[in-house]
């Protein structure tokens, strides 16, 4: 079965709201070792969403895209928070896990 663009503006605009919901969920939650897993585990689902939406075509591919820039926004600061916080912890200076 083909895709029809017209079918594929939900699978756009799920990966726009997957994106918007990795940033959200790092000004929900509070910081942590934990919690900076569960950003990555959220960002890299996300990206998997977004990969998927960009590749089918239609007029709002733009939102797939914009969905998977934050994604990867977000898995990038995740990553960096989490090595900051794990330096921090490891060398006996920060606040415990």
């Amino acid at each position: 079965m083909r895709d029809v663009p017209s079918e594929n503006r939900n699978r756009h605009f799920v990966g726009l709201a997957a994106g918007v919901t990795a940033l959200v969920l790092t000004y929900v939650l509070s910081g942590g070792v934990v919690t900076y897993l569960i950003y990555i585990g959220v960002s890299v689902l996300a990206v998997l969403v977004g990969h998927y939406a960009v590749k089918r075509p239609g007029r709002t591919r733009w939102a797939a895209i914009v969905g998977l820039v934050l994604s990867y926004l977000t898995l990038v600061m995740s990553i960096g928070l989490l090595t900051v916080r794990l330096t921090l912890v490891l060398s006996n200076t920060g606040t415990p896990l």
